[in-house]
């Protein structure tokens, strides 16, 4: 039973590296919160049945209400104010510690801060920028873990590269 739960882990870390290759590659920032939301819940899938309930499953859920909240603002054309910005921070850290097993737990904080400046970005741009460095982080994370979803991250770094090339001003 424990061999097919990894494989499952993998093969779901297999469909969150599809679904990075895609993401990155979209123009729209609606269309890629909605792609974010889907990857981050196989994200959380993934690390669960590879590592169990930690840190990673915790800011990985986080994330997708701080997804969903941002795809809020944007239909009603606000302002992220800096209570909400605070909110997240403090339920990003509060979820790593909840879910804080070893030292490599603290790389899922710090992708996870990178990951909330991402989402507060307006410009498409700024959010790639600050996702690289998130997928930075969780590659590192995902190497340690042993997951397949590594190559989502470093499938996510190249795509980022080639978006900002794609879609810079000319």
């Amino acid at each position: 039973m424990k061999d097919t739960i990894y494989y499952i882990g993998q093969i779901v870390g297999i469909l969150v590296t599809i679904g990075a290759i895609v993401n990155l590659q979209l123009k729209k920032k609606q269309h890629m919160y909605i792609l974010s939301i889907i990857v981050n819940i196989l994200s959380a899938l993934n690390i669960l049945l590879l590592d169990g309930f930690s840190s990673g499953v915790i800011i990985c859920l986080v994330a997708d209400i701080q997804i969903v909240l941002a795809i809020l603002h944007d239909k009603k054309q606000t302002e992220v104010h800096l209570a909400e910005k605070i909110i997240f921070f403090v339920l990003y850290v509060a979820g790593g510690l909840l879910g804080f097993k070893t030292w490599i737990d603290v790389l899922t904080i710090i992708a996870a801060a990178l990951y909330m400046f991402a989402m507060f970005q307006k410009k498409e741009q700024h959010i790639r920028l600050f996702l690289m460095g998130n997928m930075a982080t969780w590659t590192v994370y995902h190497a340690i873990l042993g997951s397949t979803a590594i190559f989502a991250q470093i499938a996510g770094i190249i795509s980022s590269v080639v978006a900002l090339v794609r879609y810079r001003k000319q």
